[in-house]
């Protein structure tokens, strides 16, 4: 059996461990497994029906993309921008963390308003910002230090043929607008949803606090790539391998490669 087969497998596997109709799981076999099905009987158990299996829908894709990015991986291929960007709000989650949140609003507001286009393009325009965000601030770390090939910057810089500095402006304008974007929807689309759906004063509330948990999800993500010490420079150098560091030649003041920072700095942007 091939890597990609395994994980395959791997991946089917999970659904078994997050039960819609709460039994008992099989026997698990790893960590993984086991630990799934504990957290998902005391997370999805108190759910309903409905909120189950929306839940466990948004793990699902979460992991299927996982293994969609292990494909690009063994076969060392820098996806396209369009299906890069519909599979990253998968593999960076964001549908699972619009999840829990859209749950912890309570039954108030029917999910087909969620479902409206609207809605969903509100959702996508704050996965983007925050994943654009994410990539633009891990550039170094996945491309030098990692050799990874899912990244937002790498994929304009190959699919444009342009250099770092530019692909790095692309994507901060991409983060811009859809920044913009997401105002826009609010400011000129929701009065027309709440008139079409006639929601009641309980719901638009509960509806615009979702909104609001959004706004506070994208600025949480900046702030903190903007605060750790994850993506910056000595961090890397300091936990990466001995052979990294022996890859990536001399540290020091002068002697790094671009740094991201900067270059985010040249444009004008959100950041």
């Amino acid at each position: 059996m091939t890597v990609q087969g395994a994980e395959c497998g791997f991946n089917a596997r999970l659904s078994a461990f997050m039960p819609l109709d709460n039994s008992t799981p099989p026997v698990a076999t790893n960590p993984v497994e086991k630990g799934l099905a504990d957290i998902w009987s005391r997370t999805a158990g108190p759910m309903s029906s409905t909120a189950r299996t929306e839940f466990r829908r948004a793990i699902q894709d979460m992991t299927d993309s996982w293994v969609w990015e292990l494909a690009n991986q063994t076969q060392n291929r820098i996806p396209d921008p369009i299906d890069y960007i519909e599979m990253r709000r998968k593999t960076f989650g964001s549908d699972l963390t619009m999840s829990l949140s859209r749950l912890s609003q309570g039954g108030e507001i029917p999910m087909q308003i969620y479902y409206s286009r609207p809605m969903r393009s509100l959702e996508n325009a704050a996965a983007d910002f925050a994943c654009f965000t994410n990539d633009i601030f891990s550039y170094q770390k996945e491309i030098e230090f990692e050799g990874e090939i899912h990244n937002c910057v790498l994929v304009v810089q190959n699919f444009l043929n342009c250099d770092l500095l530019k692909a790095v402006e692309i994507v901060n304008n991409l983060m811009t607008a859809r920044a913009q974007q997401f105002q826009h929807i609010v400011e000129t689309e929701l009065p027309a949803l709440f008139d079409d759906f006639n929601l009641d004063k309980n719901t638009r509330e509960k509806l615009l606090k979702y909104i609001e948990k959004l706004e506070q999800w994208m600025c949480g993500v900046l702030k903190w790539h903007t605060k750790v010490d994850r993506y910056k420079e000595f961090e890397l150098r300091n936990s990466a391998s001995p052979i990294v560091r022996l890859l990536n030649g001399p540290t020091g003041f002068g002697t790094s490669a671009a740094h991201i920072r900067s270059l985010v700095g040249a444009t004008n942007s959100v950041i």
